[in-house]
C-alpha cells in the first residue's frame, strides 16, 4: 500500500523496472533525451539467461523500440502502424489490442516465459470505448482505467482458462500516476507529489497467502523479487531489495526511495527537482523546497519545513545521490529523428528540449511557480478554439506580460495570429519570444515556420546560420527550411549543402530526398544535363517510397518525367 515510483514519466520508470536501478545509475531522466546504454541488463535478458522466452506487448510510443528497452525480448511489438493509417497518429493502441497480442503470444510458448503487457490507455486524453465512456461519463479518466481492469481480466481469465495462474507470478504496476488537479497538476510529469509517485503494486506469487504490506517500496525492487520467486540469482549491482520477506509478512531493511520529476528541466529549462522517502518523512528538493509527514498528511498540503533545516535534508539527499550512482558508462543520449518527435509531440510528451541549463535557480525557475503561467497557457488555447477568439489572445498576452518564462504562450500566441491571417503580428511574436528566451528551441522552431509561410526566405537563411541551439542537430526539418530558401533564392550549391547536412541527420526522412530531388531538377533546368534529371527522378523516387503520402515528390516525379519526354509516367505522378 506504500508503493512509489522514482520518476513521474512513462520511459524512465519502465526502464528502472527492468533494469531495478534509478535514474542516478542507468541515466535515463525523461522521454525524450536519453535512450538505455547498450551495456545494460534488462530483467528480460536476465530470465532469458535461465531459458526463459520474453515477449513484450507494447501500448505507446515512449516505449519503442528505437529508445532500447527492447534488450533480451524475442518479442517487443511496437507494431503501432496496424492501429492506424499515418505513422505520426499510430503512437497508441488500446488495451484489446495489446491484451489480444499478449494472449496469441502465451499460446504459441512454452514455459518458463516471461510476458510485458503495457497498457497506455490511463493517459489523457482520456476517452474510453463504450460502454465505460457512457458509464463513466462524468468521470472519463475512471472509465479508462475500468476499460484496463476488464481487458486485464480478459488476460488472467485466459490464463486461468489455459491452467496457468497457479504457476505463474503476476506483477501488477503503474508507472505513475495521474494528478486530475492536485497540487495544480492537470496530469504528470511535472510535480512530485504523492498523485503521481504513489503506485499501485500487486504481486501474486502460487502459494503466497493475501495480504497488504504497508512497508515503503519501490520499483526497483520488481526486478530482484522476480529473480527470488522464481528461484534464479540475482545480479548484484541492483539497487532494489526482493519483496518476498514482505509478502511473508516480515519487516524490508530500512532504506530511502530516491525519485525525481525532470521532464521540466530537460524541455523546459524549468529549475530541476528531486527528493527522497525516508519513512513517514518526504523532503522535496527545489528553488523552494518542502517537507512533508507521510503518516498525518499523505495528501501533502502542510509544508513543515520552516520548522526544519533546509540544508540538514539537501545533505541528505546528496548523500544519497552519490550512493545511488555509480560507475557505469557516462548516459547515452539520443539523436531522435524527426519522427520520433512528432510522434511524442503528438502523445503531450515533449515541447523542445531546453537549451543550456541555468548555473542557478531562484524561486521564479520553481515548477510550482511556472506550473499555473503553462496550465494557464493550455486553458487559452481551448478558449480560442471553442470560439472565443479574442479572449484567447487577451490570455496569453496577459500572461507573456506577467511571466516571460512560458515558451509555449508566445508560440500559441503566434498561432492565433497565423489563423486569422495575420503572419506579420504572429512573426513579431515570435521575434519577441526569442528575445526573451534565446535558448528556446520551441519558439526558434515556431519561428522558421512562421518566416516560411510568410515567403521570407532571406530572415530563414540569417537565422539558421546565426542559430546557436544545439538542437539544430537533430533536427532535419531547420536544415530543409533554410535549403528550400536557398532554392527559391536561386542558390542551388549552397541549398545543396543544406539538404545533404539534413540527411545526415536523418536518411530515413521524405522531406530530405525531395528537397534533394528539387535541387537536382532545378540543376537540370539550368544546365539541361541529363545526369541531373535522372538523380532528381531517383530522389523523388526515394522520397515516394519512404512516404507514400508526399505529395510535393509525386509532383516532382511527374515535372521530371515530364522534362524528360516520358509523358505517360508523367501524368500518372
Amino acid at each position: 500500500t506504500k508503493a512509489f515510483a522514482h520518476t513521474t514519466t512513462t520511459l524512465p520508470s519502465h526502464v528502472n523496472i527492468l533494469l531495478g536501478t534509478t535514474p542516478l545509475s542507468h541515466g535515463v531522466h525523461d522521454n525524450f533525451n536519453f535512450i538505455v546504454q547498450d551495456g545494460a541488463l534488462t530483467l528480460a535478458e536476465h530470465l532469458k539467461r535461465f531459458g526463459f522466452a520474453t515477449g513484450a506487448v507494447i501500448g505507446a510510443y515512449p516505449l519503442d523500440s528505437r529508445f532500447r528497452l527492447d534488450q533480451g525480448f524475442d518479442l517487443y511489438d511496437d507494431d503501432y502502424d496496424r492501429e492506424g493509417t499515418h505513422k505520426f497518429a499510430a503512437g497508441e493502441r488500446n488495451a484489446k489490442a495489446v491484451v489480444d497480442k499478449s494472449i496469441a503470444w502465451i499460446d504459441n510458448h512454452g514455459s518458463p516465459w516471461f510476458l510485458w503487457a503495457h497498457i497506455f490507455d490511463p493517459h489523457d486524453p482520456y476517452n474510453p470505448p463504450e460502454p465505460f465512456r457512457t458509464q463513466f461519463q462524468d468521470r472519463l479518466y475512471d472509465g479508462e482505467v475500468a476499460y484496463t481492469d476488464h481487458e486485464l481480466g480478459r488476460l488472467f481469465n485466459h490464463l486461468k482458462e489455459q491452467d496457468l495462474l497457479k504457476r505463474t507470478l503476476v506483477v501488477l504496476t503503474g508507472d505513475h500516476g495521474e494528478s486530475l488537479g492536485e497540487h495544480g497538476e492537470k496530469t504528470h510529469g511535472y510535480l512530485a507529489y504523492n498523485a503521481t509517485l504513489w503506485i499501485p503494486l500487486i504481486i501474486y506469487v502460487p502459494g503466497f497467502s493475501k495480504g497488504r504490506c504497508s512497508q515503503n517500496v519501490a520499483h526497483i525492487d520488481i526486478f530482484p523479487t522476480v529473480c527470488d520467486a522464481v528461484e534464479i540469482a540475482k545480479p548484484s549491482y541492483l539497487q532494489g531489495v526482493s519483496l518476498l520477506p514482505a509478502l511473508r509478512g516480515k519487516n524490508l531493511p530500512k532504506r530511502p526511495v530516491y525519485f525525481e520529476s525532470l521532464y521540466p528541466f530537460y524541455n523546459r529549462g524549468w529549475a530541476p527537482l528531486s527528493g527522497y522517502i525516508a519513512g513517514q518523512e518526504k523532503f522535496i528538493d527545489s528553488p523552494n523546497p518542502e517537507l512533508y509527514d507521510l503518516n498525518e498528511d499523505f495528501d501533502e498540503l502542510r509544508n513543515l519545513l520552516g520548522e526544519k533545516d533546509a540544508d540538514f535534508h539537501r545533505q541528505r539527499l546528496a548523500q544519497l545521490v552519490i550512493e545511488m550512482s555509480t560507475s557505469q558508462p557516462a548516459q547515452e543520449k539520443r539523436r531522435l529523428d524527426r519522427e520520433a518527435m512528432e510522434r511524442l509531440r503528438s502523445l503531450g510528451y515533449i515541447s523542445a528540449p531546453a537549451g543550456a541549463p541555468k548555473k542557478n535557480y531562484g524561486p521564479e525557475d520553481d515548477i510550482k511557480a511556472l506550473l499555473p503561467f503553462f496550465n494557464r497557457t493550455l486553458e487559452a488555447m481551448e478558449v480560442f478554439k471553442s470560439g472565443n477568439r479574442n479572449k484567447g489572445m487577451d490570455m496569453l498576452k496577459e500572461i507573456i506580460t506577467a511571466e516571460k518564462n512560458i515558451d509555449l504562450a508566445y508560440s500559441y500566441l503566434a498561432g492565433m495570429y497565423k489563423e486569422l491571417g495575420q503572419l506579420s503580428e504572429g512573426i513579431e511574436v515570435m521575434k519577441l519570444g526569442l528575445k526573451r528566451l534565446p535558448e528556446s528551441y520551441e519558439i526558434f522552431f515556431s519561428y522558421i515556420n512562421f518566416l516560411e509561410a510568410a515567403g521570407q526566405y532571406e530572415e530563414i537563411i540569417r537565422a539558421v546560420d546565426e542559430a546557436r541551439l544545439p538542437q539544430i542537430d537533430i533536427d532535419p526539418d531547420v536544415w530543409i527550411a533554410q535549403g528550400n530558401a536557398f532554392l527559391i533564392k536561386g542558390d542551388i550549391d549552397r541549398a545543396l549543402n543544406v539538404y545533404k547536412r539534413a540527411q545526415s541527420i536523418d536518411s530515413e526522412y521524405a522531406a530530405v530526398y525531395d528537397g534533394l530531388g528539387k535541387v537536382f531538377l532545378s540543376r537540370y533546368l539550368k544546365t539541361n544535363d541529363s545526369a541531373s534529371l535522372q538523380e532528381s527522378i531517383a530522389y523523388f523516387t526515394k522520397a515516394v517510397s519512404l512516404d507514400p503520402r508526399f505529395v510535393s515528390a509525386y509532383h516532382g516525379l511527374g515535372v521530371a518525367y515530364g522534362h524528360g519526354d516520358d509523358l505517360d509516367r508523367a501524368i500518372s505522378f
